[in-house]
């Protein structure tokens, strides 16, 4: 389950954790791109929705959050909002959705795997889910966990994970994994003029921003 010193973060920062996205537009409108790419038609639900900055843009109909502000401001953004964590039991109908998003959100995590095994019930046979993650061995994540080393509110209680972690997570756990990733941010901190493209998994690793498509065998 996401920690409760993270939601007590989340709650308690839930505007400055929106305003973001508005003061770094370029990276946001970057992982907009990477993430619309590979979000399929259907019934969909992302978990750990946040603010609602990315269903609200991409079209992702119904959330689920456990920060009572964040869902508020997702829920003014169109989303409707279900108040759970997605660690435990999720408040969700076995095999009701045709994908799931999970965007960042795994790095907030307790237990990572226990959050995958829910999102895999939830799913329809053959459903999608999309995992997007900034790796840890790439420039950002290396940047982001300095910042988190120094006490940045958000950053501070992050986990980062490689790439190759995420695929065996999920492969242990029943999903079949794409050998391709959209990704997006390769130059590094600081310019983000490029869009996303489409790359080998094992290449993945140095882009800041990795979204791992996986099906529900």
């Amino acid at each position: 389950m996401i920690t409760t010193s993270s939601i007590s973060i989340f709650n308690r920062y839930a505007r400055d954790y929106d305003n973001w996205y508005a003061k770094h537009a370029d990276i946001a409108e970057s992982e907009i791109r990477a993430v619309s790419m590979l979000v399929p038609k259907g019934l969909g639900i992302e978990i750990g929705v946040g603010s609602g900055f990315f269903a609200g843009r991409v079209g992702i109909p119904i959330g689920l959050e456990p920060a009572l502000a964040m869902a508020k401001l997702a829920r003014d953004k169109g989303v409707d909002v279900v108040v759970g964590v997605g660690g435990e039991v999720m408040p969700l109908r076995d095999s009701s959705f045709d994908y799931a998003v999970i965007i960042v959100t795994i790095c907030f995590l307790d237990d990572p795997r226990r959050t995958l095994a829910e999102v895999y019930r939830v799913l329809k046979p053959a459903g999608k889910l999309i995992t997007c993650v900034v790796p840890r061995d790439s420039e950002h994540g290396r940047f982001y966990m300095e910042l988190g080393r120094k006490g940045h509110r958000f950053y501070s209680v992050a986990h980062f994970y490689t790439v190759n972690e995420v695929r065996e997570a999920l492969e242990s756990l029943g999903f079949a994994v794409s050998g391709k990733a959209v990704a997006v941010l390769s130059r590094g901190v600081g310019d983000y003029s490029e869009e996303p493209q489409i790359v080998e998994l094992h290449a993945a690793e140095r882009f800041g921003f990795v979204c791992i498509e996986a099906v529900r065998r």
